[in-house]
């Protein structure tokens, strides 16, 4: 790597660090036809997404760099590479089909539950997300390396990790597919919900 490259990387990284701070507000669409309450799992430095499955039970979601998550190198080293250049990344994914409530969903996370956010969303959406993840899993010659820290099945991800392809903004890419409105970078696992607005708080504003 150039030392032009390097400096452009080491001016992201700063920016970056800048922002750390701000949180993720998260604001759900409202009501639709048919919809269905997926969670987010804040687990303190990074989040899951669980959907519920049609056939009965939820799916957890996890995004992270294949080192750190599935081979375990937690160290600085492995830390500072990760953020500072493009690494090999994978998806996680566990499925249970007997947990249906949202009091059950800390046996989902091994790696320990600071927060729960439930979020409503549209169940074609909700769908279609869980088929695009799940067409990783279901790829020709792929085969799922399990996690028993994280209690997760890993795949290899086409996108490389790197601090602007992180655990927490693909969490936040994904709400955003389920139309849930994402403001600020919540870059360390910073989230926050707030309500819809009202429809007449939608009028005031129009006026």
């Amino acid at each position: 790597m150039g030392i032009s490259s390097a400096l452009i990387r080491g001016a992201l990284l700063l920016a970056l660090l800048g922002l750390v701070g701000c949180a993720g507000r998260l604001t759900p669409p409202e009501a639709s036809v048919a919809p269905v309450t997926v969670y987010l799992l804040d687990h303190g430095r990074h989040a899951s997404l669980v959907l519920p499955r049609r056939e009965g039970g939820m799916v957890r979601y996890s995004y992270g760099e294949w080192r750190w998550y599935v081979e375990g190198e937690r160290h600085l080293l492995a830390g500072a590479s990760a953020l500072l250049w493009p690494t090999a990344s994978g998806l996680g994914r566990g499925v249970h089909e007997t947990i249906t409530t949202r009091g059950e969903l800390a046996g989902l996370a091994p790696e320990g539950l600071v927060r729960v956010y439930p979020l409503v969303a549209e169940e074609a959406r909700v769908v279609a997300l869980k088929r695009r993840l799940d067409a990783h899993f279901e790829a020709p010659g792929v085969a799922p390396v399990y996690s028993e820290e994280f209690d997760l099945a890993f795949v290899p991800y086409p996108r490389a990790y790197w601090l602007t392809h992180q655990s927490n903004l693909v969490t936040a890419r994904w709400l955003r597919s389920l139309d849930v409105e994402v403001r600020g970078i919540p870059w360390l696992s910073n989230w926050r919900l707030e309500a819809p607005p009202h429809p007449i708080d939608q009028q005031k504003d129009e006026t």
